[in-house]
Order: C-alpha cells, then structure tokens, then sequence
C-alpha cells in the first residue's frame, strides 16, 4: 500500500520577495485548491517575482497540475512571474509528460530567491 504525504503550503512575504513553499502530494481537489488559493493570495500581495520552492514536493496529480497551470496563467495575466525551483526529478517528470514544463518558469534550487525563512 503506497502511502502520500499530506499537502502543505508554507507562506511568507517580505519587502523583498514573496515566496512559497510546497511539501507533500498535490493530488485532489482539496490540495490542488489549496495551491491555487495560496497562489492567487500572492498575486494579490502586489509582489512582481513568486519564488516557489518545490524541493519538498513529492507529486503533482492531473489535479495539482491543472493547478499549476491555473495559477501561473492567473499570476502571469497580473503581471506576475511565479519561479518554480527545485523540482524533483519524478515531479519534473510528471510535468513533462504533460507538456506543463514547457509554460513554467522553472530553476534549480539554488536559483531561489525568495524569503529564507520558506527554506527552513
């Protein structure tokens, strides 16, 4: 019996960055709404740049990426530039069988810039 790791979505905002970080699976309707609303609450923060770091992130669903996808056009159509760091290979393997890679701004972990506290 597999198990998941339950979803989390860690927030913070400074003068100079906003950021979030995400742990566990994204798999459902609960979670993936979740990540949108965490998301949505960051573009509305006013910050230009959105570091996500995904380093703790352990799978996305067709659910969660539906999520991705909703956010990051939502954010982009504000004007906003979400960063997405540190993708595991099997998180980054789901989104490229889908094609979702191809739309996101994704960077290494260590090309995060966010708030250092999310790395604790």
């Amino acid at each position: 019996m597999e198990t998941t790791i339950a979803f989390t979505v860690h927030r913070s905002n400074n003068a100079a960055a906003a950021g979030l970080s995400l742990r566990g699976s994204c798999q459902g309707t609960g979670p993936a709404q979740q990540l949108e609303k965490a998301i949505d609450e960051m573009v509305a923060v006013g910050s230009m740049l959105i570091w996500v770091d995904c380093r703790y992130l352990t799978s996305l669903n067709w659910q969660g990426q539906r999520a991705v996808f909703n956010a990051n056009q939502r954010a982009r159509l504000a004007g906003r530039t979400l960063y997405w760091c540190g993708l595991e290979p099997a998180v980054l393997t789901q989104l490229t069988t889908t094609g979702l890679h191809l739309l996101l701004s994704l960077l290494p972990a260590t090309g995060y810039q966010g708030p250092a506290a999310l790395l604790q």
